[in-house]
């Protein structure tokens, strides 16, 4: 294949054009000296797919192609016209890229390389490379180089070596195979797992020089060897000979175990280990032997990006001008199932730009979209947050409160979590689900289940804080809303780990030992709420959820729990009572006004004590159990919304069998209106029906329109 780099100063007098007669043997003479394999050619004829290439001369034939390919548009009297201003290719092509943007998804152009002379190169210092590179640019070729001559043109010769180090993006979750090749030597660094800015960037995965002498023992008539230090495999490539006392010669290494420290032999024949000891063991190569290492990465998250440094090199004093040096990097995803060449799309180089301002329409799209798991849209704090849905089929809004701690937990597991790390290995994923919510040590509030891979590992939305195998527990999401660790007495919830943030009256708490369907109301206090009915719970983990499909947070602020307050009725109350029993009065004053349609306009807290409250004016209407109603210290606006009444609306009084017409209103009166039913059926037996003897008179009539015709009703 040809040099990246076409430069060359001057002629070889074999080579000079004046000595051959045809113009086509002497681009050949020219053209093969710009291979860089010794089996391959580059002649005229490689050509032919670029030749006739120019940057003018377009034909009538090819202009007219672009005809009626301008952006038209309709105007407001519905004539078709073209855009004004024009909208040009070129306009068209950068708003491709707005919309796209950076970074694109799987649109990396490379890592950054670096390339290093040979009296920069230093095989025994950590980074190998000593000085600056003299040269800098993304050149990937996939990831496969080969070398006959120069590394590039601008090298002093062949030797030197080349830095590649930027970002590695996958677009599968799993663990990746990297598998790097050379038949020089290399080294191959990936991000420790669970990085944080500025510490341990880079954990060393593999560093293959000439030589390496590592300490190993090994049992006589086997083929393996264990090394003392497991992290010494670093130095251990496939293909690598093997030297030692009790190791036949000629032996090569075939396989490596990472995590044991094993190392796989093969001998000229027989048994590799000849006697069972424990010493030096030598690993050596040549330049030009070709060897290989695989590495198999950590639970890696899509489209995160994750430092990687690759460096190819020839060591100082080592003389390898005839030599063929190679550098070849494979990789596997999760889903794969067999090494390739390495895409540049999943390489990005240093200086990428990552940042939010540089992605694009697309980016941004799927950065704010709502999982399968459920999600928010918008906010609260500013109008700039507010978003617009809309919607073909009905909003499903189903949802059935829960009622009881089994209710809430998926699932209890024990899973492994790495510091700074989403992932957590997890053997048994049955009944976790997306979305919902995770707790254990090391593991942040509000941690959601992001992707799930079954009996294997989860991504959570959130990194972990500790390396640890702990417990987890995986709480229901629906209608989730914080939780804390607290206690009961009486209709008292008083939080020692958490506080009342996001917190609303109507919520419904559920802890171990509660009463099912315990309702709270907000008290103003950061650590306290009023729960209905009373009980006793001792100190244990709490879970607040809403207590309706549908929550509407928008009179928070008309609301504000220091003067509005919720009242929950303790026990049924006629109408025309002046003291109402109520679950709490925590936070409310004398004076402060009551509102709802069971109390005269007006009405006021004159007295109260724990357990009730005495009003200015007898309630209009009867109170039951667990009904409620709103007294707040503002008589400017009416507060009643901050607390609908939720048994009963006027003209109705609520009952133990249901909802009863007040004796006022007993009546149905229609105005200019129909009233249409799908069947009407009249009982004769109940008395209600009188029969219609001589002498009766009647102007009135009730017509039904039936698709028999038309009746008529007699009416009295």
């Amino acid at each position: 294949m040809p040099r990246k780099v076409y430069k060359r100063t001057g002629l070889r007098r074999d080579n000079n054009l004046a000595d051959l007669t045809s113009s086509t043997s002497a681009l050949n003479n020219l053209l093969d000296n710009l291979v860089d394999e010794q089996s391959s050619t580059f002649i005229s004829e490689d050509l032919n797919a670029i030749r006739g290439i120019s940057s003018f001369g377009m034909s009538n034939a090819q202009y007219g192609i672009f005809g009626g390919s301008a952006v038209k548009t309709t105007s407001p009297s519905g004539v078709e016209q073209f855009f004004e201003p024009k909208v040009t290719y070129q306009n068209r092509l950068d708003k491709f890229r707005l919309v796209s943007g950076e970074p694109r998804l799987f649109g990396g152009s490379g890592l950054t390389a670096k390339y290093y002379n040979p009296t920069e190169v230093n095989q025994f210092s950590q980074n190998i490379f000593i000085g600056e590179p003299f040269k800098t640019d993304n050149f990937w070729e996939r990831g496969e180089f080969s070398y006959t001559g120069k590394i590039t043109p601008q090298s002093v010769d062949s030797n030197g070596g080349v830095e590649w180090e930027g970002y590695f993006i996958p677009t599968q979750t799993g663990s990746h195979t990297f598998r790097l090749s050379s038949s020089g030597c290399f080294t191959f660094d990936f991000e420790t797992e669970g990085y944080t800015s500025g510490i341990n960037t880079y954990t060393e995965i593999n560093r293959i020089g000439i030589t390496s002498t590592l300490t190993a023992s090994g049992t006589s008539g086997t083929n393996s060897i264990t090394l003392s230090t497991v992290d010494e495999v670093k130095h251990v490539a496939i293909g690598q000979s093997v030297s030692a006392s009790f190791i036949q010669s000629g032996t090569e290494v075939t396989g490596i175990n990472r995590s044991t420290g094993v190392i796989t032999l093969e001998p000229p024949s027989g048994n590799a280990v000849t006697s069972s000891t424990s010493g030096n063991v030598t690993f050596f190569k040549t330049v030009g032997q070709d060897t290989y290492a695989d590495y198999r990465t950590y639970i890696l998250t899509k489209y995160e990006r994750y430092h990687i440094k690759i460096r190819y090199f020839i060591p100082e004093n080592v003389d390898a001008q005839t030599a063929i040096r190679t550098m070849d990097v494979n990789h596997d995803p999760p889903t794969g199932g067999n090494l390739d060449d390495i895409n540049f799309k999943y390489l990005y180089p240093l200086d990428y730009d990552f940042s939010e301002s540089a992605k694009g329409s697309f980016n941004l799209f799927l950065d704010n979209s709502i999982l399968s798991g459920g999600g928010t849209l918008g906010g609260s704090a500013s109008s700039n947050d507010y978003v617009s849905l809309t919607s073909s089929k009905k909003v499903d809004i189903k949802y059935r409160p829960k009622s009881s701690l089994a209710d809430i937990t998926r699932a209890t597991r024990n899973g492994t979590t790495i510091n700074g790390s989403p992932v957590v290995t997890i053997s048994d994923t049955t009944s976790i689900e997306i979305g919902t919510y995770v707790f254990g040590s090391g593991i942040p509030d509000g941690t959601r289940v992001q992707e799930i891979f079954i009996n294997e590992f989860i991504i959570l939305d959130q990194n972990a804080t500790a390396s640890a195998t702990v417990s987890l527990t995986f709480i229901d999401h629906r209608g989730f809303v914080k939780k804390g660790v607290g206690s009961i007495s009486g209709t008292t919830l008083t939080l020692s780990s958490g506080n009342t943030t996001d917190l609303r009256s109507g919520m419904i708490v559920i802890a171990s030992g509660g009463t099912q369907y315990t309702g709270i109301t907000t008290t103003g206090s950061t650590n306290t709420v009023t729960v209905s009915p009373s009980q006793t719970v001792s100190s244990t983990n709490v879970y607040f959820y809403q207590s309706r499909g549908l929550a509407n947070n928008s009179l928070d602020l008309f609301c504000l729990p220091s003067a509005t307050r919720c009242l929950i009725v303790s026990s049924d109350t006629s109408a025309g009572s002046s003291t109402i029993p109520v679950s709490s009065t925590t936070g409310i004053s004398n004076g402060w006004n009551v509102y709802g349609f069971q109390f005269a306009s007006g009405t006021t807290v004159s007295s109260f004590t724990a357990s009730s409250i005495t009003i200015s004016t007898p309630t209009t209407r009867n109170l039951v159990t667990g009904s409620n109603f709103t007294v707040s210290s503002s008589s400017d606006e009416e507060k009643g919304l901050c607390c609908p009444p939720t048994d009963t609306s006027p003209p109705f009084n609520p009952t133990e069998d249901g909802l009863e017409t007040v004796s006022g209103s007993e009546n149905l009166k229609i105005d200019s209106g129909d009233i249409v039913f799908d069947t009407l059926i009249v009982n004769t037996d109940a008395g209600d029906i009188t029969n219609y003897v001589s002498g009766d008179t009647s102007g009135s009539r009730l017509e039904i329109d039936t698709p028999s015709g038309t009746f008529k009703i007699l009416c009295v």
